[in-house]
């Protein structure tokens, strides 16, 4: 894959992509032309909710990244394909596939180290302000623009 690793701004404490929590996953990120994806191994039980998390947060950093926005989930459908084995790596991704000003459109997958895939999703989502992410999260609006302004900056530049 031609891809470039997104840096991680994220100070919270997120389970899944802060580097400072460290009973989270500390994914890392790749921006694709037409979204991005993670690498990960999970160590014990790959619970479908682990599965649909990593979903998300591959949609979320590709809005991040591509936009400069914040988006949340409006719907999103998951078909467990086969299951994901422990203790090997698995691809993550999401690709856009529409986009209008207030939603995108997302199909994320999960492959094995193999290429077969394991999970296929659809997955709508809605832009909305930092604002609306602090309300429904109670973290700091100015930390969440301060956040969202790395990213525009290589939106824009």
């Amino acid at each position: 894959m031609n891809a470039r690793e997104i840096p991680n701004y994220w100070t919270g404490k997120c389970f899944g992509c802060s580097r400072t929590n460290t009973h989270g996953l500390q994914l890392r990120f790749w921006l694709t032309e037409k979204g991005c994806y993670t690498r990960c191994g999970i160590v014990g039980v790959v619970h479908g909710g682990i599965i649909t998390l990593l979903l998300e947060e591959v949609a979320q950093r590709t809005i991040i990244s591509h936009f400069g926005k914040f988006g949340m989930t409006r719907e999103i459908s998951v078909r467990y394909l086969k299951p994901a084995s422990t203790n090997t790596e698995i691809l993550v991704e999401a690709q856009i596939t529409n986009q209008s000003e207030k939603n995108i459109l997302f199909r994320p997958t999960v492959h094995n180290s193999e290429g077969i895939l394991l999970t296929e999703s659809e997955s709508n989502w809605i832009f909305v302000s930092p604002a609306a992410i602090s309300r429904a999260t109670a973290v700091d609006e100015s930390m969440l623009q301060d956040f969202l302004a790395k990213y525009t900056k290589n939106v824009e530049g």
